[in-house]
């Protein structure tokens, strides 16, 4: 079952939230504040508590309870947590729609009162799940075939090694502790061989003036 976590300032909201969706998914209330006070801190609570879609509430500054609003949090999980299922469940949907790039990831509380609506979030849910799996699984695959290829005779071709740094970039916009960019993974094979040669010549030139 997905585990979906839900932030939210009000008590009254999480429990309607928790009685909607308990029974389709694994809901974890995102109610100790004290661990996700800062964004830092929502996202370490994201992976510890192996969350797989998020939903949060617009306005979460007000009582001070947290440093963020809602808005704040979709942009640092596009930034540091790229795919990863998120979308923002509010009283204040104009206001929140103009502080969002993606104003389709935007649902009106007042939705929750229609089981039609209901229904139709809860599949969205389950399908940005599986989309977020599928994408990073493509990305993880080619990425793999392509350092495969990259350590045979042949190796790469200019346009593949250009794909194989992109595919890096990618993976560490999805997850950067699990794949930090290193300067390494940044440079092609022509970058890599004329740095060698560089530092041949450097050398040469040492052994000439000595």
């Amino acid at each position: 079952m997905i585990r979906l976590g839900y932030l939210d300032e009000n008590k009254g909201n999480r429990n309607t939230f928790n009685r909607i969706f308990k029974k389709d998914f694994e809901v974890v209330m995102l109610d100790d504040f004290t661990k996700v006070f800062t964004l830092d801190l929502l996202l370490e609570e994201i992976d510890r508590q192996e969350i797989q879609a998020l939903a949060v509430d617009y306005k979460l500054a007000e009582k001070g309870d947290v440093q963020y609003d809602g808005n704040q949090v979709l942009e640092v999980i596009n930034e540091r947590k790229r795919y990863f299922p998120v979308f923002m469940m509010t009283s204040y949907v104009d206001a929140a729609i103009q502080r969002v790039n993606n104003a389709f990831l935007v649902n009106d509380k007042d939705g929750l009162n229609d089981p039609k609506t209901v229904e139709l979030l809860k599949n969205q849910i389950k399908g940005s799940v599986e989309s977020y799996h599928r994408i990073v699984h493509d990305v993880e695959q080619r990425t793999k075939e392509l350092e495969a290829k990259q350590d045979t005779a042949d190796g790469l071709s200019e346009d593949e090694e250009k794909e194989l740094l992109n595919l890096h970039v990618e993976l560490s916009k999805i997850d950067p502790a699990a794949n930090p960019l290193s300067p390494d993974k940044m440079q092609t094979e022509a970058v890599k061989d004329l740095r060698s040669i560089v530092s041949l010549s450097e050398e040469i030139l040492k052994s000439l003036n000595k």
